[in-house]
């Protein structure tokens, strides 16, 4: 077993880059730690060893460190997740620091959060800040691993992992252009919302010549506003609101030719608009009765078997079994992140309660329940 970290610099760059990785593993009674500057070694021939073919992975929350590694060309594999475990066994506060507090009383700095991690040298406070992110690490698992089997959990905490990998490696289900995220976009008219998405585009461009984040180039408000205002001159732009810098003002020409762009456009493609087809009122409804009955429901089972809501029916179960149709067994078994487990235990009972009429009588008794 062994304890895994990664730090990169995502809010310094336009692309994160893989900058360093923390190991720490147990020998001979005491915890080794080892970090590793990807920036000065090729990390390549950690691979083996993080792969399907090394040892169990412990990590905390390794949705980030899953991607910057596979950005890196390495597949991270067999891991435990100790944010999932803290989550299932109902833990108020799931973070890293927090649990190491309240499970191990132990107080790790947690003041470098937001570093530059791409800075050299490494020195002295942000070695042991590395370290401090590993070192516990298995110690903590166990020791949560404990509490887990001993509420007979374990396999529901193994089944969530396994869907967190799946889903963190998985395309993202927003479809939408990144313009029509924006808060506040759904109310531009035609030519601005165009306006907006040549920004957007520009933002991008620039970012990426920069070599920053691009909400570091210009914020989303910023650019609300210039779709609002259309400047077609660099002493327009000059004159907007607050949030254009020096440095935005250098490439204002830049701005000023995606607003022109913009408004040549007139609208943006249909196809960005376009959505998937709306519910009728009734289907909504019908989908809204099923959430509440496999909630209640839910909230009754987690009472009688002493466990976390999550372990009896994860949130990302429920939203996909309400969206189910038919409301069979075979279906219900189908949903991913279910696991043999529940498929064993509530198959049957999620069938009945989502192909139950609205206004039936209470839903059927959790388990255990008389």
């Amino acid at each position: 077993m062994v304890a895994v970290d990664v730090e990169g610099n995502g809010l310094f760059a336009y692309r994160a880059r893989l900058c360093t990785a923390q190991l720490a593993w147990e020998r001979e009674g005491s915890t080794q730690v080892a970090i590793v500057d990807t920036l000065a070694v090729d990390p390549k021939p950690l691979a083996e060893l993080l792969g399907a073919q090394g040892p169990i992975k412990v990590l905390h929350d390794f949705t980030f460190d899953l991607k910057l590694l596979a950005d890196a060309g390495i597949s991270l594999a067999r891991v435990a997740d100790t944010s999932v475990l803290a989550r299932l066994l109902g833990r108020k506060a799931t973070g890293l620091g927090s649990l190491l507090s309240s499970e191990l009383a132990i107080v790790v700095p947690k003041d470098l959060q937001q570093h530059d991690w791409s800075k050299r040298p490494l020195e002295g406070p942000q070695l042991e800040y590395l370290a401090g992110d590993v070192r516990y690490l298995i110690q903590l698992y166990e020791k949560m691993l404990a509490d887990a089997r001993s509420l007979d959990i374990e396999e529901e905490v193994d089944v969530e992992c396994a869907f967190k990998h799946g889903a963190a490696l998985a395309p993202p289900r927003e479809k939408r252009p990144s313009y029509l995220r924006i808060k506040g976009a759904e109310a531009l008219g035609p030519e601005s919302l165009a306006v907006l998405r040549r920004l957007v585009e520009e933002r991008d461009a620039i970012a990426a010549l920069w070599d920053q984040p691009p909400f570091k180039v210009a914020g989303n408000e910023l650019l609300l506003s210039l779709a609002h205002a259309k400047p077609t001159s660099t002493g327009d732009l000059a004159r907007s609101r607050r949030g254009v810098s020096p440095r935005l003002l250098d490439v204002a020409p830049r701005l000023v030719s995606a607003v022109l762009a913009g408004l040549a456009d007139g609208k943006v493609p249909a196809a960005d608009l376009e959505r998937g087809p709306r519910f009728d009122r009734d289907l909504m409804a019908a989908r809204r009765a099923k959430e509440k009955r496999l909630s209640a429901w839910r909230r009754t089972e987690a009472h009688a078997r002493g466990v976390d809501e999550q372990v009896v029916l994860p949130g990302h179960c429920l939203a996909d079994l309400v969206n189910l149709d038919p409301s069979d067994v075979e279906a219900v078994a189908s949903v991913k992140g279910m696991g043999p487990k529940r498929v064993a235990r509530y198959a049957a009972t999620l069938a009945a309660l989502l192909l139950q009429a609205p206004d039936a009588a209470r839903p059927p008794q959790a388990d255990g329940e008389s």
